[in-house]
């Protein structure tokens, strides 16, 4: 590998711009190339982030073939990822794509599979991870907090009354692929599996609902990213889903990106011997003969920064995933089912683990 780690872009949009913000906090990076079908919108992101002219693609095929690269960061729209994502670590090139890893769980494992046959990096950009709150809340429940996990709720867009994403890449199924449960739903299933370690899903249920999205009252009311086009509205707004682990115990998933209503509720983990609740982080316990309540101190930083840093150090370090990738085709696996049974009005569907997942499974906390 070169001095310094040549990395290339595909995509050259907002996520794009956040990429490379943090890409340039680190004097190990050099800016080689970027890819995007809008090539003004290629032109002006090499212009601020001086890219050579010669390196700027309409494709990324060409990009991949002509440029070296130690790595990229994929930041198309979430339909987008998976055939860059294989396409460059063909070619030998590690791989930051942003979330949702993919749109199904059958492209998730194909990038898998790709990562493994030809021995790269595939790292699926949940900055979520580096979160001081999230790291916190795996530590309690590893050091066996909860002693018997049975019950749970994890949410996102908890607070988006009227926040739905303005974007066609966003509201679009032709272009996005899903909605509000691929968009915030793969946070909400990162976190809680990453928090629990990982534990045996067997099956799910799951209803999605499009609401207030193709609304035109609705989309016109002042809210937080402003109005969006309602006759090319055609994904859910709002979800919710049953998920049943091996032990019998329950976590529901709810997530919007519009409602009548100000919160959701915070996410929340019940055990036989323990609790913890998210936003802030707060521990419950009987201690000494009483119920305890404890906020959590936590240590104040951007989890960007780790995101980013964590991938260049991998890359010229020879590690591994900071993500193991496994763990979001897992995640996939798990969308991909409440989809299905959405589409068959709740119906439960069995979830099926891909041999090459297997080995992430972890029931511990089921105790």
């Amino acid at each position: 590998m070169s001095e310094k780690v040549k990395i290339g872009f595909i995509g050259a949009g907002g996520i794009a711009e956040t990429h490379a913000k943090y890409y340039r906090q680190s004097s190990a990076v050099e800016f080689a190339a970027v890819a995007d079908i809008d090539i003004e919108r290629a032109k002006r992101f090499s212009k601020a982030y001086n890219i050579p002219e010669e390196n700027v693609f309409k494709e990324y095929e060409e990009m991949l073939d002509k440029v070296p690269l130690d790595g990229v960061s994929i930041c198309t729209p979430h339909k987008y990822h998976s055939a860059p994502t294989v396409y460059a670590l063909k070619k030998g090139v590690h791989v930051l794509v942003e979330k949702p890893m993919a749109t199904s769980a059958k492209e998730a494992l194909e990038m898998l599979r790709a990562a493994i046959q030809y021995r790269r990096i595939l790292m699926v950009g949940f900055q979520n991870r580096f979160s001081s709150e999230i790291i916190a809340a795996r530590r309690f429940v590893e050091s066996g907090l909860l002693g018997g996990f049975y019950y749970g709720e994890t949410v996102e867009g908890r607070e988006r009354r009227r926040a739905v994403p303005p974007r066609l890449t966003f509201i679009d199924k032709e272009l996005s692929g899903g909605g509000v449960l691929l968009d915030l739903g793969c946070y909400a299933i990162d976190n809680a599996m990453y928090i629990l370690g990982y534990p045996e899903v067997v099956r799910v249920s799951g209803h999605i609902y499009t609401t207030l999205g193709r609304d035109e009252k609705a989309a016109s009311v002042v809210g937080s990213w402003g109005s969006w086009d309602v006759n090319r509205f055609s994904v859910e707004d709002f979800a919710v889903g049953r998920i049943v682990l091996k032990n019998g115990a329950v976590l529901w998933l709810k997530v919007a990106w519009a409602m009548h209503n100000d919160d959701l509720g915070r996410p929340f983990f019940l055990g036989l011997k323990g609790g913890l609740k998210l936003y802030p982080l707060e521990i419950f316990r009987d201690e000494s003969g009483y119920m305890t309540t404890s906020k959590v101190v936590l240590p104040q930083k951007d989890p960007w920064m780790d995101k980013i840093g964590r991938f260049i150090e991998a890359i010229t370090k020879g590690l591994s995933s900071p993500i193991d990738p496994r763990e979001s085709v897992y995640e996939m696996v798990i969308l991909d089912a409440l989809y299905q049974s959405s589409s068959r009005n709740g119906e439960e569907v069995r979830i099926h683990v891909p041999d090459e997942v297997q080995p992430i499974l972890n029931n511990i906390v089921l105790g």
